[in-house]
């Protein structure tokens, strides 16, 4: 029993993870995050959305905002601005076509992490979503 401690809330988070993309984007992210929650977390919320909308919730969400630099009508530094103003707690991490650091720093945004969509695995997209739930059960 002692070791079970650290276990609680780990079946699902009270929270939801997001992945916020543009319409018919082209990239296994959203699929690699839904394989992995079902298999882990089953009990987690999970959705994906082409736009964010201000939430009134008392949980702290995870969102994993696609950044294309080369769509015009897409922006995922705004995005990314918009959801850390309305939810200070989130937790963001920025998958990017374009690894451009000292911008995303810049941002102040406070991204947990960025993943580099052309050269990522499997592997590195699990680790940031389990690192964001772990993060999130140490503060329910």
């Amino acid at each position: 029993m002692k070791g079970m401690k650290g276990m609680r809330g780990m079946k699902g988070m009270k929270g939801t993870v997001y992945v916020i993309q543009p319409f018919r984007y082209r990239h296994p992210l959203a699929k690699i995050l839904k394989q992995s929650l079902k298999k882990k977390y089953p009990g987690t919320k999970f959705k994906i959305k082409q736009n964010y909308t201000q939430q009134k919730t008392t949980f702290n969400n995870t969102y994993f905002i696609i950044n294309n630099p080369q769509l015009k009508c897409w922006d995922g530094l705004q995005i990314s601005k918009k959801i850390r103003e309305n939810e200070p707690k989130a937790i963001l991490i920025l998958a990017s076509t374009v690894m451009d650091y000292t911008t995303f720093f810049r941002s102040h945004i406070g991204f947990l992490g960025v993943i580099d969509l052309q050269n990522t695995t499997d592997a590195e997209i699990q680790s940031y979503l389990e690192d964001s739930i772990k993060m999130l059960s140490n503060n329910t």
